[in-house]
């Protein structure tokens, strides 16, 4: 249910330029399919600890699947751009349910010991969805119509459903406790304010909606850490963020994963638009690194359980940093070939680290914490998702509003996208650097 939950997460993304002509829209409107998805995941999983003890895995399996092939369903009828978004939303809604729920049962059912290689196999599930996302949308568009995408994923979601009607089963008690909407509500706007504001500045940073979303985000934050101080209802417990190595590795966590679905949204579209590449094309550059690093997602948690977290984390940084800055100073004149070979290796780093990271930061909290830090975690994953390709779409699209040739000005504004990129990706090996000296610290 996660794979095909998250396998529509970037399947549109190669689409893009036959969705623009098809709905008439721009590449900031037609990204929302995929901003406004990953969203609204965001804003599903920040509630996944309440809802983990309030219902049984059963019931939350269930729900996800029926609302997923609802909403695919819509999608794959929609005529217009509206239509097709809302699907997209509805689809959310089973994704955000699905995706915490596995890794729950991984820290619930399996032994500490082996949180590494079961992270890897779960991460191996959710990190090969994206990935293959280009190469499944670009060979479907390419030799039928984008419509396929969602009946392809209608059907396994049947198959699915009807499996994991048997399989799921009942894991722990339900607990009869009050959910908090006041701080859900205030949390949500301050998520949602964040992202449409932040999508403005591709107006530049003159634009006042930019800097009214960035004060409002910032008020709706305070609120919310406000109410949580006097609140007994249960959403998120910010005791998590007391650990300050907790922090440095959710940081690193929503870099990576911002990292990756923007890439993954970039590079298909330099190879569409400036390289003159057909959808099929697109898609196919992000298969080898998909495929490759993917095998090695368990073997790099099995890594972590037998070498620790310092050898995995600093090496795949390491890698990340090297490809992003490959991409950065080749930005303007990347090949086929080229775009391969880096993608390869950056997706190498992102497997080495990106599952390491979260089992690292649950090894700091305890028993009673680790199912909000679940939740702060993935809920992160998606949000950074949304904002990967968000921002991304931003930075290209300050270049191609101006005058001049569409394919030079889009090449530009991919390297600038490249340039980002390569700053974010050493900011996750200092964060790396910093919770490995805070973990290393006496406790008080």
């Amino acid at each position: 249910m996660g794979f095909i939950s998250i396998l529509t997460e970037t399947s549109l993304n190669v689409t893009f330029p036959t969705l623009m002509k098809i709905f008439k829209v721009s590449l900031g409107t037609i990204q929302w399919t995929t901003t406004g998805y990953l969203l609204m995941i965001a804003v599903i999983i920040i509630a996944s600890s309440y809802l983990n003890e309030r219902f049984l895995a059963r019931q939350l399996f269930l729900t996800a699947a029926i609302t997923f092939i609802l909403g695919s369903l819509i999608c794959g009828l929609a005529n217009s751009f509206p239509v097709l978004l809302i699907g997209r939303l509805i689809s959310s809604f089973g994704a955000g349910l699905s995706i915490p729920l596995l890794f729950n049962l991984v820290v619930e059912l399996m032994p500490r010991s082996r949180w590494g290689f079961w992270m890897g196999i779960a991460g191996l599930v959710i990190a090969l969805a994206p990935a293959l996302g280009p190469t499944f949308g670009g060979t479907v568009i390419y030799y039928w119509n984008w419509r396929l995408i969602f009946h392809i994923v209608i059907g396994i979601g049947v198959i699915v459903l009807i499996l994991g009607a048997f399989a799921v089963e009942k894991y722990h008690p339900k607990k009869n406790i009050s959910f908090d909407w006041g701080r859900y509500v205030v949390i949500v706007l301050a998520l949602v304010v964040f992202n449409l504001g932040f999508n403005q500045i591709e107006n530049g940073l003159t634009d006042i909606w930019f800097w009214l979303g960035m004060i409002a985000t910032a008020f709706l934050v305070w609120l919310f850490i406000h109410l949580s101080k006097t609140s007994t209802k249960k959403l998120v417990n910010l005791a998590v963020f007391k650990c300050k190595a907790f922090i440095y590795a959710l940081i690193a966590y929503f870099s990576l994963q911002f990292i990756n679905i923007g890439i993954s949204f970039v590079l298909p579209n330099y190879a569409q638009i400036v390289g003159g590449s057909t959808s099929l094309i697109g898609g196919l550059i992000l298969l080898p690194g998909s495929i490759i690093s993917s095998i090695f997602n368990p073997i790099f948690g099995r890594f972590y359980d037998t070498h620790g977290a310092k050898v995995a984390l600093y090496t795949g940084s390491i890698m990340f940093i090297i490809a992003s800055v490959l991409f950065m100073i080749f930005g303007l004149n990347l090949t086929t070939i080229m775009l391969m070979i880096f993608y390869t290796v950056l997706m190498l780093g992102h497997r080495m680290c990106f599952n390491n990271t979260m089992a690292e930061a649950m090894k700091v909290q305890t028993n009673q914490m680790r199912t909000d830090a679940t939740a702060v975690f993935e809920t992160t994953q998606q949000y950074a998702g949304s904002m990967g390709t968000a921002v991304t779409a931003a930075i290209i699209s300050i270049w191609q509003n101006r005058a001049g040739n569409y394919r030079v000005l889009t090449n530009q504004g991919s390297e600038a996208a490249f340039c980002f990129i390569a700053i974010l990706s050493i900011v996750i090996l200092f964060c790396y650097w910093k919770m490995f000296s805070l973990e290393n610290k006496p406790k008080d």
